[in-house]
C-alpha cells in the first residue's frame, strides 16, 4: 500500500471529521495541510488534485476521494476495525438511525453553524447581527432536540459511536469556539455548552476521550 495523504484545512469541520475517522480506525496517513488564509486550495496544484479546489481530499493507493461522507463511506467499507463497529452502523437499523442524525445535522446545523460563526471569527458580528441572531434561534432549538436524545443514549445514533457522531462534533466545536468570542455575548449562543445542555456537553466529553483525538485536533487551536 502507498502512502495514504489527507489534503485538510485546519479548523474546517468536514476535515475534523475525517481525520477523527482516520484515528478511529488506527489508520495512519500523512497530512498536507493547506492554508486558508492564502487560498491553497485554489492554487494549481492542488486544483489537479481537486479540480473544485476543496477539501478534505483523501488518496489512498491509486484512488483519490473527495467529500466527507464519501471518505468516510470509504474508511468505514475498506478498514474494518476490531473491537469498533461499522461507523455506518452493523445492520440496517443502525444504518438508517446513522443517516438520519447526518441527514438531520446536514439540514439543520452545518450552514447555520458557519452562518454564526464565520462573521464572529471575522470580527463582524455587529455588521451580521441580524443573521446571527436569526441563526443562534434555530441551533438552539436543534441543540434541544439533540440533547433529549442523548439524554437516553451516548451517541446520536444509538448506543455506539457512529459517522454521525463524527461529523455533528466538529460543528458543535467550531460553534463553541465562535461562542469564546468577545462580539459573541451580544448574542444567545448557548456558551457555554455545559450550562445549557448538559447531555451534549457529556457527548462531546466522550468523543474527546476517543483514542488518537489530540491527534485529529486542529493545529492552529492547540
Amino acid at each position: 500500500m502507498g502512502a495514504r495523504q489527507l489534503y485538510f484545512i485546519s479548523g474546517s469541520p468536514p476535515c475534523w471529521s475525517v481525520m477523527l475517522a482516520l484515528e478511529v480506525k488506527g489508520l495512519s496517513y500523512e497530512g498536507k495541510r493547506l492554508d486558508n488564509s492564502k487560498r491553497e486550495q485554489k492554487a494549481p496544484e492542488f486544483l489537479r488534485v481537486n479540480p473544485r479546489g476543496q477539501v478534505p481530499v483523501l488518496i489512498e493507493d491509486d484512488l483519490t476521494v473527495c467529500e466527507t461522507h464519501a471518505i468516510l463511506t470509504f474508511l468505514d467499507a475498506a478498514h474494518e476495525t476490531p473491537g469498533q463497529p461499522p461507523l455506518f452502523g452493523e445492520n440496517p437499523q443502525a444504518t438508517a438511525r446513522c443517516w438520519q442524525c447526518i441527514s438531520e445535522v446536514e439540514s439543520n446545523l452545518r450552514d447555520q453553524v458557519g452562518d454564526i460563526s464565520r462573521p464572529l471569527f471575522r470580527s463582524k458580528g455587529a455588521e451580521f447581527a441580524e443573521q446571527i441572531t436569526g441563526n443562534a434561534e434555530k441551533v438552539r432549538a436543534e441543540l434541544a432536540l439533540l440533547e433529549a436524545r442523548l439524554e437516553g443514549q451516548p451517541f446520536l445514533a444509538g448506543e455506539t459511536l457512529s459517522a454521525a457522531d463524527l461529523i455533528a462534533y466538529p460543528l458543535l466545536m467550531q460553534l463553541d469556539r465562535a461562542g469564546q468570542r468577545e462580539e459573541a455575548k451580544e448574542f444567545d449562543l448557548a456558551y457555554p455548552l455545559n450550562e445549557h445542555f448538559p447531555a451534549l456537553a457529556a457527548w462531546g466529553s466522550r468523543i474527546e476521550a476517543l483514542k488518537g483525538y489530540d491527534n485529529a485536533y486542529p493545529p492552529h487551536w492547540k
